[in-house]
């Protein structure tokens, strides 16, 4: 008798074992619910690298526009407008940007409104940098940190330089 109670008991739990084995029902629910805080972590990770790159193609846009305008203009440019004109492009204030006009008489380096004599090579270089910094979105504690100052506000610098003669 004990033993028909206890198969009659084991049968429809073993039935039922067997149901929800088979049951899909909610799966997808509870896959999306694990992989979607990665997903989500992916996807603000992307977004702020994208605008880094962005913030730093605009500074480098600025650099390339202040080069372009000194080798159009020649050695009559004055650093100030380059300067002025590169800190506009790039949108920031014109003591973030740094312009340096350079003359070489044969090598060594002199000020640059002297002039060479005619047996020395004249090369005349013009370097621009431009620094700022970029602020994250979604600042992530301490990998934001890691790569900027204490606020997450991380740096970005771009240097170029041309030969104009």
């Amino acid at each position: 008798m004990i033993l028909a109670n206890l198969a009659a008991v084991v049968r429809p739990l073993r039935d039922r074992l067997g149901s929800l084995k088979a049951e899909a029902r909610g799966v997808a629910l509870v896959e999306t619910a694990l992989a979607a805080p990665f997903l989500i972590a992916l996807l603000i990770g992307l977004v702020d690298t994208s605008r880094y790159g962005a913030a730093k193609l605009t500074v480098q846009q600025a650099v390339n526009r202040g080069l372009e305008m000194s080798m159009m203009n020649g050695p009559t440019l004055s650093a100030s407008s380059i300067q002025t004109e590169a800190a506009s492009q790039a949108g920031v204030d014109p003591s973030n940007v740094t312009v340096t006009q350079t003359l070489e008489c044969s090598g060594t380096s002199t000020d640059w409104n002297a002039s060479c004599t005619s047996s020395q090579e004249t090369a005349r270089y013009t370097q621009i940098q431009i620094s700022t910094t970029f602020s994250p979105t979604f600042v992530l504690g301490s990998m934001a940190k890691l790569y900027g100052d204490a606020n997450g506000n991380i740096p970005v610098s771009v240097t170029g330089t041309v030969r104009i003669q």
